[in-house]
């Protein structure tokens, strides 16, 4: 599965795209990532741009992910997977506050 995208209406030179979206708790084990954390999406659109309303269906498709079973992965996943989408550079960084007391950031280009 990859993420939806919309065309780009191209009216205007759009020079960046940043969509955060709030991540659930992915584990069912752990119950991390709490709330709070989230994933940025940064690139600059070409002809295609994600479809903000599906995002939050893509996110919650890991939820208990026997095949992505951690954050890092799944950072690199998202990108991976944004890029094959769009066929553009994307960055994705994902900001995950977890229930130990500690934030995991991770950053990833594709």
């Amino acid at each position: 599965m990859i993420p939806k995208t919309i065309k780009n209406p191209n009216i205007a030179k759009l020079t960046k795209q940043i969509n955060e979206v709030q991540v659930p708790p992915l584990c069912p084990k752990t119950g991390n990532p709490i709330a709070g954390s989230a994933l940025t999406i940064t690139y600059v659109p070409n002809e295609e741009l994600l479809e903000f309303y599906s995002l939050n269906e893509y996110v919650a498709s890991f939820i208990g992910s026997q095949e992505v079973r951690d954050l890092e992965l799944f950072t690199q996943v998202m990108a991976r997977d944004c890029h094959e989408a769009l066929r553009v550079k994307v960055s994705v960084t994902g900001k995950f506050i977890l229930n130990i007391g500690q934030t995991l950031i991770c950053e990833c280009e594709c």
